[in-house]
């Protein structure tokens, strides 16, 4: 029995880690993201490494945001799917939970829907002085196969 849990457990984290290789792939092709040190693909490795992705299906569907406020010099993530969410921060090479993602819950909700025409006109329209690029990843996983989509949007306020 711990065999089996142990060999599951292992499988869990090498999808989690497909997926985030497969994130960072497309953000590279999509040119939202330049070729090189990949600051957020390191902090989910380390966010697997922990176990804490052990909640992703071979059947699901994933959702990632990420953002880095320059000013702080920290990080931020969020990664959920239906049934649970895992929200993190990074700084000075810590990786620290938190309860609350710094994550507005529309733009949560419509990364949820996937609906990237408002993400897109809500970026446009951002009415921040300083607003932090944000970057939202959609992960397809059914069986073996992964499928990504990922854009990047500058941070919004909706009322």
């Amino acid at each position: 029995m711990i065999l089996f849990f142990g060999g599951y457990s292992f499988a869990q984290a090498a999808l989690a880690s497909n997926v985030s290789s497969k994130i960072s792939e497309i953000q590279i092709k999509n040119k939202l993201r330049k070729k090189g040190y990949d600051l957020d693909a390191n902090i989910r490795r380390q966010v697997i490494d922990m176990d804490s992705l052990n909640f992703i299906l071979s059947c699901d569907t994933i959702f990632f945001l990420e953002t880095n406020d320059y000013q702080t010099g920290i990080s931020y993530g969020l990664i959920w799917n239906k049934y649970k969410s895992v929200a993190y921060g990074y700084s000075n090479d810590n990786l620290f939970f938190n309860a609350h993602p710094i994550f507005d819950k529309h733009i949560i909700d419509l990364v949820g829907m996937w609906n990237v025409e408002k993400i897109k006109i809500n970026g446009e329209k951002s009415t921040l002085i300083s607003p932090l690029a944000i970057f939202a990843s959609r992960a397809i996983i059914k069986q073996k196969e992964i499928r990504v989509d990922c854009i990047a949007f500058d941070d919004f306020f909706v009322p």
